[in-house]
């Protein structure tokens, strides 16, 4: 597997920012944060929305194969950053899968996006920059781009050795892509980020949330909202742990 020789690709919370202006989504660059008074409990992640297009799969369990989720015992544990049911929506072509990465051993991840067929669409191998715990990982440009209205299983193996092997952490999830109209696509780059922010997580777009929430940290880098709502997107799906260390 690993003598493939893929295109390296990956996104982390520190690279720069026009790498997440690339993204398609609504830049944040020129856009005012919004209302100051905005509660930070208005920023969630909505789980019972219903899908559109061919809904929502029906397993969205995520796995682990290591325990601990880590390629050492002396190493902290590797959580990905997803919602409770493992599931979200997007309008990006590739979304980005974030992870909580303590430092690591791993040099590299397989990242792998499945049908629901279970056959695979695509996969790279991509490199860990150890700079960041914060990280996300996307299909390079090269890759065939997620089909609008369909189901995929993400995996991302954290390869620990120099190839992969059969007990390396693994972590699933679920995407669907959605289509966006040029009537949204306008209202969306209209929208002060906050507002950006509260509409991905009313309408179940958990990737869209997470890259808009990253990019606009980057922007706005000393915005004591922006960190309080961050606190509370981790919060509200579990991850209240990751946020107190942040």
């Amino acid at each position: 597997m690993s003598s493939v020789n893929y295109r390296f690709k990956a996104l982390t919370v520190g690279l720069a920012i026009d790498l997440l202006l690339s993204s398609g989504l609504p830049a944040l660059a020129q856009l005012p944060l919004g209302d100051t008074t905005f509660s930070s409990e208005q920023i969630t992640f909505e789980e019972s929305f219903t899908p559109p297009g061919d809904g929502q799969p029906k397993d969205t369990s995520g796995a682990g194969s290591r325990d601990g989720l880590r390629c050492s015992a002396n190493e902290q544990p590797i959580r990905p950053l997803m919602p409770k049911r493992n599931y979200g929506l997007t309008f990006q072509e590739r979304p980005s899968i974030f992870i909580y990465l303590p430092k690591t051993s791993a040099r590299q991840v397989l990242l792998a996006f499945r049908d629901e067929a279970g056959k695979y669409y695509e996969r790279a191998f991509l490199p860990i920059d150890n700079n960041a715990q914060i990280v996300s990982f996307q299909l390079p440009d090269d890759k065939s781009p997620l089909t609008v209205g369909k189901n995929y299983q993400w995996s991302l193996v954290i390869v620990c050795q120099e190839t992969v092997q059969p007990d390396d952490p693994v972590f699933r999830g679920w995407v669907q892509r959605v289509g966006k109209s040029p009537e949204l696509d306008r209202e969306l780059a209209a929208k002060p980020v906050i507002e950006q922010l509260a509409w991905y997580g009313a309408n179940g777009y958990w990737y869209d949330l997470m890259q808009t929430m990253v990019q606009a940290r980057q922007t706005h880098p000393d915005s004591r909202q922006l960190m309080s709502l961050w606190e509370r997107l981790l919060q509200s799906v579990g991850l209240g742990a990751i946020a107190a260390s942040q």
